[in-house]
């Protein structure tokens, strides 16, 4: 899912307008369309009061908990729309930040230790509201609410309602290529084919990097768009891990790898009604964190029909996966599994969402990130 809007949180946003770039954008009416047990089917709609409304029909009995679960993310969110947001993690922004804005950095402080599962416990008792919000933080954090920080719940629960889901036309490629243009034309210079290997240290401050063909490249400020992992882990050797580093990788765990599908499939198969994204766990809630038990769906040609064939349409579903359960597998034996576990994802989506959908495939490709 891909948010164009005016406040200070939406890093798509301010890249572009950085480089002097806009994009043609799509709204779309639903952020996410949730298929969860019980036959509990939640529409995010993009207007906050209609969600609340959704979700307020399924729990009649808690609509005062739900109203205060969500206001407290909304205080959240202000909080870091109203700063000129860099980063939560240096003490020295953050303190420059408070003499601006002591109010919303005083708010932030507060929640900055706590987790949403705990904030929402403090209004909610039903165990299956309870559940649904576990899939809420899911989405943003791939863990359920008590060990997703309230503050990165916020920031994404309030800001898809905040100026709605956008979807760039012609697809969430042309973001890259949009910043790569505006990077040039503003006198930028970009290799491609260029694999970084290690970051170059001077006096413990990074100063340049160093690619595998043997180049080395400096300058004043060393940006990495690695995974925190790769870049401390790989990037940096691990006995020059700043102090703070090395508490963060202590308290927090490694996200899941995922197993993708891009599909293409017949349009008749697709209901006229059909929400581009959906989240299915549509059997068992314990399964929410499991390998394979969670369900991401992104259909973009329900928005843009041209980014398919004439009457095909785009299906992208991928679902958390332990890189662990793929290694040491021969090639064939990797193919197979790859195989199976698709079928068994396409197999689940046909019962729950899209009869016919296996006969309407036209293309289909798996792939372990």
């Amino acid at each position: 899912m891909f948010v164009f809007v005016q406040g200070s949180i939406n890093l798509i946003t301010k890249a572009l307008a950085a480089v002097g770039c806009k994009m043609q954008l799509l709204p779309d009416p639903t952020a996410v369309h949730y298929h969860l047990p019980d036959g509990l089917s939640v529409r995010v709609h993009r207007k906050f009061e209609d969600f609340l409304v959704e979700l307020t029909g399924y729990f009649p009995h808690e609509k005062e908990g739900i109203s205060q679960f969500y206001n407290e993310c909304w205080k959240v969110f202000n909080s870091l729309n109203s700063l000129e947001l860099k980063s939560l993690e240096e003490p020295l922004y953050l303190f420059g930040q408070f003499f601006k804005k002591p109010l919303e950095c005083l708010t932030l402080a507060y929640y900055l230790p706590q987790n949403a599962g705990d904030i929402a416990r403090k209004y909610i008792k039903d165990p299956n509201l309870l559940c649904f919000i576990d899939a809420e933080c899911f989405i943003v954090s791939t863990v359920n609410a008590l060990q997703t920080p309230m503050i990165n719940a916020s920031m994404v629960l309030c800001d898809r309602h905040f100026g709605g889901i956008n979807y760039p036309v012609g697809g969430v490629g042309g973001i890259a290529k949009n910043l790569a243009k505006g990077l040039v034309d503003y006198g930028g210079t970009i290799s491609y084919k260029a694999n970084v290997t290690d970051i170059i240290l001077e006096n413990e401050k990074a100063v340049g990097v160093r690619l595998s063909d043997g180049r080395q490249f400096y300058a004043k400020k060393i940006i990495s768009n690695a995974t925190r992992w790769d870049t401390f882990g790989k990037l940096l050797r691990t006995e020059k891990l700043p102090p703070e580093e090395k508490n963060f990788q202590r308290l927090y765990v490694k996200a899941p790898s995922f197993l993708s599908i891009h599909m293409g499939v017949k349009e008749e198969v697709l209901p006229l009604d059909t929400d581009c994204h959906h989240f299915v766990l549509e059997d068992d809630w314990a399964r929410l964190e499991e390998p394979y038990g969670s369900i991401f769906l992104s259909i973009p040609t329900v928005l843009d029909s041209s980014l398919a064939p004439e009457g095909h349409h785009i299906l992208h579903i991928f679902t958390s996966a332990w890189i662990d359960d793929w290694k040491g597998l021969s090639q064939k034996d990797y193919n197979i599994k790859k195989e199976a576990v698709a079928d068994e994802i396409v197999n689940r989506l046909e019962k729950t969402l899209f009869p016919g959908l296996k006969e309407a495939i036209t293309f289909k490709e798996v792939q372990v990130v």
